[in-house]
């Protein structure tokens, strides 16, 4: 949405809906978008995992569904102070560019770290379900603009960020002690290219409404609805 200082606010979990359909990217920027349901299960599922994480980061290691990290040779990012700020603090990663015209900002999951010290964002995802091969395109936008906020406070970023999903390992067990199953998903980012990205959004959120989607299921569905209405 638009601020009074007239810059577009944006956020790194918002930026697929711009790939996803232009047309509802502008209509849910220039609105004020209907209330949702907290997502209390998800919420305390964050919690349980960066409780899991900073466990093991107290031992500069990772937990044992994760250990594949190391291989990869990538360790913990070891200043739990630093990360807690990023995590609890909207305002503390934020980019402003009075420019082009956004502010961009966001809280971040984890940091994981290269060899050389290098920052690499990580993001917990929990679900029912094990992730589709192509969940990445959902993803990689917001892990891209967790590093370019990371390279605009003056960090070193990597090209790679991962996914650690989390889901349900057996829908069919009536206990109540759910077992999960874990999956780390490699996924390559481009700073640079979400840059180029973020002045395309601002400039079509600045032009008139690019008009209905016919090729969105939502666009489709709220036109649908509009003409039964006018019936």
């Amino acid at each position: 949405m638009k601020l009074k200082s007239g810059l577009w606010r944006l956020s790194p979990s918002s930026l697929y809906a711009y790939s996803e359909c232009k047309s509802c990217f502008w209509v849910d920027n220039h609105y004020r978008r209907a209330p949702m349901l907290p997502l209390l299960l998800n919420t305390a599922m964050d919690s349980i995992l960066k409780n899991r994480y900073d466990k093991y980061r107290k031992q500069k290691t990772f937990p044992p569904e994760a250990k594949e990290l190391l291989k990869e040779g990538i360790k913990p990012f070891m200043d739990l102070e630093k990360l807690e700020l990023w995590r609890e603090k909207m305002s503390s990663l934020q980019v402003e560019d009075e420019e082009v015209g956004y502010v961009l900002r966001g809280k971040i999951d984890d940091i994981l770290l290269e060899a050389d010290g290098r920052f690499v964002p990580a993001d917990y995802k929990s679900s029912g379900n094990a992730p589709a091969e192509d969940k990445q395109k959902y993803y990689r936008d917001q892990l891209a603009a967790y590093g370019f906020m990371f390279k605009k406070h003056g960090y070193k970023v990597s090209n790679r960020a991962y996914l650690l999903h989390y889901f349900v390992k057996d829908k069919s067990n009536p206990s109540i002690d759910v077992k999960f199953d874990s999956h780390v998903d490699l996924v390559k980012i481009n700073p640079t290219r979400l840059e180029r990205k973020l002045k395309e959004m601002v400039k079509l959120l600045n032009e008139k409404y690019p008009g209905h989607n016919p090729d969105c299921e939502k666009c489709a569905f709220y036109v649908g609805r509009h003409r039964k209405s006018k019936k």
